[in-house]
């Protein structure tokens, strides 16, 4: 029974040497792509100051402030890039509680990247371990001080337009990717206008 065996290895040696490797290599893309990643996910930090670099405004040569804007920041503190990264409107209720038609509103990331793809390239980004990027949130114009406008790609993004009207508001938002669990960052929106900008603050930040 052992010769027959062993001649059965020998006769069968490369199927068998095939058939291990193939294993190996399914263990090993299992590992690499499912298991470890499982355990060693990204972790995100979501930020925000009113402060410089968060709260910039630009100037004219006059001196005059022709646009402010309000920006967070996200900060990856986990082992493994985020992938896909990118950021919406997950709900937005005035001081009435009355909740707004602008659910799914793309934010824009502040460096822009990809600027001549379209939109849903425009839009993810990947975030690697110890990176930040910023993302453009609010910002007021000049030329129309009735609004609060939100940072978008296209003004026309769904149809929808891309501000509010001046007033108090909860905003949610939803940054989500590939290979992590989505969070939702609650901002507080304040109807009075500063020269640097909206009174924004953070409230709370939690995992979908």
């Amino acid at each position: 029974m052992m010769i027959n065996l062993s001649e059965w290895f020998s006769n069968n040696g490369v199927v068998i040497t095939s058939m291990l490797l193939s294993i190996i290599a399914i263990l090993f893309t299992a590992l690499r792509d499912f298991i470890l990643p499982y355990f060693i996910k990204p972790q995100l930090k979501i930020s925000y100051l009113p402060v410089l670099p968060y709260k910039r405004h630009s100037i004219v040569l006059t001196g005059s402030i022709l646009s402010a804007f309000d920006r967070f920041k996200i900060e990856n503190i986990g082992r493994s890039t985020a992938k896909n990264c990118r950021c919406q409107i997950y709900s937005i209720k005035n001081k009435k509680g009355k909740e707004l038609d602008l659910q799914g509103f793309p934010l824009k990331w502040a460096n822009w990247p990809d600027m001549l793809s379209g939109l849903e390239k425009k839009e993810r980004i990947n975030i690697g371990p110890g990176e930040s990027e910023f993302v453009d949130f609010v910002y007021m114009r000049v030329d129309d001080t009735t609004k609060i406008f939100l940072s978008s790609y296209d003004n026309s993004v769904l149809g929808k337009g891309d501000h509010l009207y001046i007033d108090n508001y909860n905003i949610k938002v939803i940054i989500s990717g590939d290979n992590f669990k989505p969070y939702i960052a609650s901002f507080k929106i304040g109807k009075q206008a500063k020269m640097d900008g909206f009174e924004v603050k953070l409230l709370n930040i939690r995992r979908k």
